[in-house]
């Protein structure tokens, strides 16, 4: 076998190991625990037990079971993800994240998002929009939460 031969094939086998073995450690995210997550919003303006978000982790996918209340100036927002004891469900991302959208008015989406910090803790955001009423002024409001494995 020639030289040129040997590298072309050489440079192949290399090419085809990369496709075979994928991504590295890099890109892999934090392996999750299955199971229920609970935890709560930190907003102040809004009563501890209505702060409250939970889900499930099972097979790759994130189960929203219990959304939480938000607030915006004297308006609380209801349920949108949950409305009538439904769930939603989002596919889990490579690098640990899990995003659930609901169209509010046109273009404007209220969003819950989650990372995986760590094995067994999540942490994100939810962003809910409010119409001009007359306790409050059209608007969004974003808090923050965490939520641990349970």
């Amino acid at each position: 076998m020639s030289g040129k031969a040997l590298r072309i094939l050489l440079i192949a086998g290399v090419l085809a190991s990369l496709l075979v073995l994928g991504p590295g450690p890099a890109d892999a995210g934090v392996r999750v625990k299955t199971g229920k997550y609970k935890g709560s919003t930190t907003q102040q303006a809004v009563s501890s037990s209505f702060r409250k978000i939970q889900f499930k982790v099972k097979k790759g996918k994130v189960i929203l079971t219990t959304e939480p209340s938000v607030a915006r100036e004297f308006c609380v927002s209801t349920p949108v993800f949950t409305l009538g004891g439904t769930t939603a469900t989002h596919k889990l991302g490579r690098n640990g994240t899990f995003t659930f959208t609901h169209t509010f008015l046109g273009t404007k989406m209220d969003v819950i998002h989650g990372r995986f910090v760590s094995p067994d803790e999540v942490q994100g955001y939810a962003i809910y929009h409010f119409s001009a009423q007359d306790l409050c002024s059209e608007g969004r409001s974003k808090v923050n939460f965490s939520a641990r494995h349970k």
